[in-house]
């Protein structure tokens, strides 16, 4: 492809050929030996160019590796530096001058230090690093897709662009932390911490005295009062509380409304990332720790351990969990899916989308109307023409159908009526073809064209299909919805209805989460923590299946905790004690009017929700996103240590 240079050098020496061409005879050949010798040059440097940017094809190779200080790791972690080093290899015989190479970063990713970005020259069996630190901040999925690689000669005339794809996805697991929620050190803890902190009411080997009793042969001497047994004048026995761990069970909601967001910076990406602190932190204190991931439709449970392969896939878990992919919209716009998924394309499958192998034919704006259920009638009207140039079909149809003689004075009416029907279906035909000739129409067909040719060789499709992503809203907004889920790219979708509800309110995950509590219940050994992390503010007056599972959990004397979490930009409900404050001075306008209304049913139905569940005998807290892990462990704790009945 030309570059704006050398469109100019292309136009200049073709002027002056075709302008001293036809004088040559008459003016000095200086000018057309220059020029023609100009244009040779500028040819042979085109040929040449594509012949080594042609012979590169395949046989460019890429390689990609995760470092975490000197060691490559499958992974990356929140909250700590990945080194992402990428290698491009070139196996071909020419060498390319300037390679123009650009890695293409996940989204939710930030770069901290480094180049993404690279300009070299590639010999022939030579390589090219790329090498930048990404900064993850949530745990979830980063999903690498492959390398922008820009071919120009030394000149800056031509260039040539590809794609060089390598898909990979990084899972990306919650941070380490200590048994307060604070970042793990690189120094190990040289204390073990007690195998439970936690008192059972029968005999064991804990710290706290139980209770007193006579000495039994074969009681270890270290267990005999003395001083009791002083006063008493008999041998006497202490018997200690048995310490046992307490079962953690942490219930995460993954259902479609904490997946909605930007990508990377979700309300389920936040969620993980405080369950997976809780759930480290009870670890390190030797407790239990079980994990339920739910949805609208079913809960995946892992039973409670406590050894390190159990905690690592715990990490696995939640990293898992929080890269779910958004919802599909169940009603999408085309002509928004088409504006965010053929740029995605055009950089991802630029070999795919070009002209020469999916280009736009000028005939394909009147396969529509000929495709129709009454194209018949229209190919009809167009070929009755014909009939016309019959002498002995015009006679018949003159005297029989229209009961008028073989006069020539009459012959101009029956003309009329027969190229009536012709010119009002062909000039019908026409402009219903020609729209699409014309902006927008024709830059929407042109995308959807092409999208739909790289739908079909993406799913090995039949060519068939290609024409129906052209004219199918559904059947296009579906697989375009689909093209950018798959490629980690939240897809447009209307958060709203037309009564300002949620489209993704996600009832029937009230009913999961309940089953899923009361099989733990029915489960359970001694008392045990649940902790339930979900979003529900949205479902007040709807949560009976809950209440009544939290009830029962209480009911057997265990912890309930919920925690809510709350958007970033919405302010946190008034307390009803506080004074009123003086309103800020603002013009009211109608979005202001509108935010507000929303913020304050929001909060209501906030309010409304954490009294269903403390009515119930639940803790409830709120989670803002500032709110650090180690705030909530405190909470957690405090709950835990408190008021604990046996």
């Amino acid at each position: 492809m030309l570059t704006a240079r050398g469109w100019w050098l292309l136009f200049w020496p073709g002027a002056m050929t075709a302008v001293a061409l036809p004088y040559l005879a008459y003016w000095s050949p200086t000018l057309a030996v220059l020029s023609l010798t100009l244009l040779s040059w500028f040819l042979f440097e085109w040929v040449w160019f594509l012949v080594r940017s042609r012979a590169a094809d395949g046989n460019v190779t890429v390689e990609r590796h995760v470092l975490h200080g000197d060691r490559e790791l499958p992974n990356l972690w929140a909250g700590l530096d990945g080194v992402v080093r990428v290698r491009v290899r070139l196996r071909s015989r020419f060498r390319l001058p300037v390679v123009a190479l650009a890695d293409k970063l996940p989204v939710g990713l930030t770069v901290a230090g480094g180049s993404r970005k690279l300009v070299c020259a590639l010999a022939p069996g030579g390589f090219a690093d790329l090498e930048y630190i990404v900064h993850p901040t949530l745990p979830g999925v980063a999903r690498f897709e492959g390398v922008e690689i820009r071919v120009a000669d030394l000149h800056g005339f031509f260039y040539r662009r590809r794609f060089l794809r390598l898909p990979t996805e990084y899972l990306i697991l919650p941070p380490l932390t200590d048994d307060e929620g604070g970042q793990r050190a690189t120094k190990r803890f040289n204390s073990l911490p007690p195998p439970g902190v936690h008192r059972l009411r029968r005999p064991g080997s804990g710290s706290e005295l139980l209770e007193l009793r006579d000495y039994r042969p074969g009681d270890p001497p270290k267990m005999i009062a003395w001083k009791v047994s002083a006063r008493r004048d008999r041998l006497i026995t202490k018997e200690f509380e048995n310490d046992v761990p307490v079962r953690c069970v942490l219930f995460v909601d993954a259902s479609e409304t904490t997946r909605l967001g930007e990508p990377g910076n979700t309300p389920l990406g936040r969620l993980a990332a405080i369950g997976s602190g809780v759930a480290q932190a009870a670890s390190a204190t030797r407790d239990l720790v079980g994990l339920t991931v739910f949805d609208e439709t079913s809960a995946q449970a892992t039973p409670p351990a406590r050894t390190r392969a159990h905690t690592m896939h715990l990490l696995r878990t939640f990293a898992e969990t929080a890269g779910r992919v958004p919802p599909q919209p169940p009603t999408a716009d085309a002509t928004q899916l088409l504006e965010h998924a053929y740029p995605l394309a055009q950089e991802l499958y630029p070999e795919l989308l070009d002209r020469k192998i999916n280009t736009r034919p000028l005939w394909m704006f009147w396969y529509p109307l000929l495709d129709s259920r009454f194209g018949w009638l229209i190919l009809l009207l167009l070929l009755s023409p014909l009939l016309i140039f019959k002498r002995e079909v015009t006679q018949w149809v003159a005297e029989t159908g229209l009961g008028m003689g073989p006069r020539q004075s009459r012959w101009k009416g029956i003309f009329a009526l027969l190229y009536l029907p012709v010119f009002v279906g062909t000039w019908y035909w026409f402009l219903y073809g020609i729209r699409g000739i014309f902006p927008p129409r024709s830059r929407r067909l042109s995308q959807r064209k092409q999208l739909g040719l790289l739908f079909a060789a993406l799913d090995d499709d039949e060519p068939a299909a290609v024409g129906r992503y052209m004219h199918d809203d559904a059947f296009f907004a579906a697989r375009a919805a689909r093209f950018l889920t798959e490629h980690r790219v939240t897809p447009p979708a209307p958060l709203l209805d037309d009564d300002g509800n949620s489209r993704f309110l996600g009832e029937p995950k009230v009913q999961v989460l309940a089953n899923a509590l009361v099989r733990s219940v029915g489960t359970a050994r001694d008392n045990e923590l649940y902790v339930l992390l979900i979003d529900v503010a949205e479902l007040a007056g709807r949560l009976g299946p809950l209440v009544k599972a939290i009830r029962a959990a209480v009911g057997r004397h265990h912890q309930v905790l919920v925690l809510l979490p709350w958007p970033a930009d919405l302010p946190p409900p008034a307390d009803p004690r506080a004074p009123a404050g003086k309103l800020p001075k603002r013009p009211p306008t109608l979005g202001r009017i509108l935010e507000g209304y929303l913020a304050d049913r929001y909060q209501q139905r906030f309010l409304a929700a954490r009294t269903e569940l403390v009515r119930a005998g639940a803790t409830v807290v709120r989670i803002e996103q500032t709110d650090p892990v180690r705030l909530v462990l405190a909470r957690i704790d405090r709950i835990r240590k408190g008021g604990i009945k046996r």
